[in-house]
C-alpha cells in the first residue's frame, strides 16, 4: 500500500520534535502534592531502619516497606495523571540516588544500631531537601 501522507519538511520535523520534548517536560514537572514529599521521606527511612530487624525478616521488611513506597507514588501519579515519571530536577534526583545510597548503606552495617539510625535520618533528611529543589522547580511555592 502507497503511503500517501506529506512528508514534512526539515524545518517541521525540527517544530514536531521540539513540541514533544516541551510537552514531556511538562509532564515531568508536574507539581507533585506536598503531603508525599514527607510520607515518602518516612518510607525511605523505614527502608533504612528495616537493616534493625531480625536477620530472618530483614529483607522481607524491606521489600514490604518499598511496596509501599511504589504503591503510594504509583497511585498519586495516576490520579495526577502522570505515572511512572520521574521529575527534571537534577538536584531531587541526586537526592533521591543519596538517600538510596543510605538505605543501601544501612545494610552495610547492620551491626551498629546508632550508625543505622543515623543513616535513616540522613536518608529522610537528603530526600527531604531534594523534594524542596523539586518544588521550587515546578514554580510553586515552598
Amino acid at each position: 500500500m502507497e503511503n500517501i501522507e506529506r512528508v514534512p519538511d526539515a524545518n517541521e520535523a525540527r517544530e514536531a520534535l521540539a513540541s514533544i520534548d516541551v510537552a514531556q517536560r511538562a509532564v515531568r514537572d508536574t507539581p507533585w502534592p506536598t503531603w508525599i514529599y514527607p510520607v515518602n521521606a518516612v518510607l525511605l527511612g523505614g527502608m533504612a531502619l528495616a537493616a534493625l530487624a531480625p536477620e530472618h525478616r530483614r529483607l522481607t521488611t524491606l521489600w514490604a516497606v518499598a511496596l509501599v513506597v511504589i504503591a503510594v507514588n504509583a497511585t498519586v501519579g495516576y490520579r495526577m495523571g502522570t505515572p511512572w515519571t520521574w521529575p527534571t530536577s537534577r538536584v531531587f534526583l541526586a537526592s533521591v540516588v543519596a538517600a538510596g545510597a543510605c538505605v543501601a548503606a544501612a545494610f552495610v552495617v547492620t551491626g551498629h544500631t546508632a550508625l543505622t539510625v543515623a543513616l535513616a535520618v540522613a536518608a529522610a533528611a537528603l530526600y527531604l531537601a531534594g523534594s524542596v529543589a523539586h518544588r521550587r522547580s515546578t514554580g510553586r511555592p515552598r
